[in-house]
């Protein structure tokens, strides 16, 4: 039987009470997995691809006990409300593409619950742990890369 993965959620704090609805989501599929968690705050979306970066970077396994690696995926969960100007196209594209890229670089399982919608009340509907439950998806989304990525011994 496999160990009990070890993730690293990282919740971009900006609007508190989305943030709280997706954290509530994501812990309750990884306590139901038996995970370790470690959660981690940035401001805003636009902070989270630097902050796995921080997490995953080689040099940082490196330092670690045998070499390894201290989190086995990562789930990032924030949200972004379209307003009236471009910053949100921007704040969303980096954001993503910017998770995409650690995931890729470093190999890295990840679980992306960002939230990229029109309205506050989108926003309130997928990030409800009872309704869309963003968070738990992309919780049980980093669940399943982890095993894959041990599947391909890796």
């Amino acid at each position: 039987m496999a160990q009990a993965p070890n993730i690293l959620v990282i919740e971009a704090r900006f609007y508190d009470e989305i943030a709280d609805d997706l954290l509530a989501g994501t812990k309750r599929v990884l306590e139901a997995a038996n995970a370790k968690v470690e959660v981690l705050t940035v401001p805003g979306i636009l902070e989270l691809p630097a902050a796995a970066s921080f997490a995953f970077h080689p040099s940082r396994r490196l330092s670690q006990t045998g070499g390894g690696q201290r989190y086995d995926g990562v789930v990032v969960l924030g949200c972004a409300v379209k307003g009236e100007t471009d910053h949100y196209e921007h704040v969303c594209r980096e954001s993503m593409s910017g998770v995409q890229r650690v995931a890729l670089d470093f190999s890295v399982p990840c679980g992306n619950g960002i939230l990229t919608v029109p309205t506050w009340e989108l926003a309130q509907h997928r990030a409800d742990p009872e309704r869309g439950d963003a968070g738990g998806r992309a919780a049980k989304a980093c669940l399943r890369m982890i095993a894959l990525k041990r599947d391909f011994g890796l």
